[in-house]
């Protein structure tokens, strides 16, 4: 009798962690601790439930001989189904949780200040100095270089999931953000959308014809980096310039708005399908250093979005079709210095 009490209670203490970590889950951001703990319940509950399968195997074999198991058994696969093919309206269910976190305005906390060091070894020193606004969510992000004509000099920096084709077929608002490479039935889904002036300003075309990096055919991890979730300053190196122009290109996902929604751009079939994603476009941000100016530092300003399924490398001044988007930075700040020669 105190075994079976002790299973019993052991499972519904495990349920009762477990709703609480799936609910907390649901509408926050993804933290390890809280994910370590619903994993680990996970695992008591299911010894708990084979424990008490085994205590209770003459009755629940009685179940299975009648005749509702029939209808229980397809309602379960047909529920199975229809969320592992992402049908509506289960799909929908994951949908709004995250466009829930995607619009959570977060406050700024300067002490949660991210340091990346790429490499420092080249001649001048450039600094990247980004505060984040209230929808700075897990964005997808280039740093590049252009001369003064407006042609690409190189890629100081851009998120992994970008460079090396990450995003896979199937995506949702509640799987994007699985950066690490996934086992996948098809490869040959990538965010066409997410930074689409960064890379056809880069002007590298895969066998698909599009311009973004394949998991295949990556970009160096030298350049490449995890997703900057907070405030941050990124440290690299450059070849003595005397004058040349920083670009940076954000984009986060599942933003979208009455400008950007499931309803617009009816006949684009890249802004609907699954090498592109719903949402507003990315927003490009503009600095021009001139070492004669005798500055170190330059405020980045706003120059425009780009395509909004990835199109084109166009800029689009106009900014009045955007929102949210206009809130993911606070500010940008460049800083340049030549590194002390030994």
């Amino acid at each position: 009798m105190i075994y079976r009490k002790i299973v019993s209670l052991s499972i519904a203490l495990s349920f009762l962690v477990l709703s609480i970590t799936g609910v907390l889950s649901y509408f926050y951001d993804y933290t390890r601790v809280l994910a370590t703990i619903h994993t680990v319940f996970g695992f008591l509950f299911t010894i708990g439930i084979v424990l008490h399968l085994f205590n209770n195997l003459k009755p629940l074999s009685n179940y299975v001989k009648g005749k509702v198991i029939f209808p229980i058994g397809l309602l379960v696969a047909f529920v199975f189904s229809a969320t592992y093919f992402q049908v509506p309206p289960f799909s929908s269910i994951m949908d709004f949780g995250a466009k829930l976190k995607a619009s959570n305005k977060k406050g700024l906390s300067l002490a949660e200040h991210e340091v990346l060091e790429m490499d420092l070894s080249r001649d001048l020193e450039l600094s990247i100095d980004l505060v984040r606004g209230e929808h700075y969510w897990h964005p997808q992000m280039a740093v590049w270089l252009e001369d003064g004509d407006g042609n690409f000099i190189e890629t100081i920096y851009i998120s992994k999931a970008t460079a090396q084709g990450l995003f896979f077929g199937g995506r949702s608002k509640n799987n994007f953000k699985e950066f690490d490479a996934k086992p996948s039935a098809s490869t040959d889904y990538r965010r066409v959308n997410a930074l689409p002036v960064w890379s056809h300003k880069r002007g590298v075309t895969y066998d698909d014809g599009m311009y973004v990096p394949t998991r295949d055919k990556p970009l160096p991890d030298a350049i490449t980096g995890a997703t900057l979730q907070d405030n941050f300053t990124l440290l690299s190196s450059i070849d003595s310039l005397n004058t040349f122009n920083v670009k940076v290109e954000i984009n986060v996902a599942f933003d979208d708005n009455e400008y950007y929604s499931e309803y617009d751009f009816p006949d684009d079939d890249t802004f609907h399908n699954g090498t592109g994603q719903l949402g507003q476009p990315s927003i490009i941000y503009h600095a021009t250093v001139d070492l004669n100016d005798d500055k170190n530092y330059y405020l980045m300003d706003l120059m425009g979005h780009g395509h909004h399924s990835g199109q084109t490398g166009e800029v689009y001044a106009d900014i009045s079709s955007l929102t949210t988007a206009l809130d993911i930075v606070e500010r940008i700040v460049v800083g340049v210095k030549e590194f002390r020669k030994t």
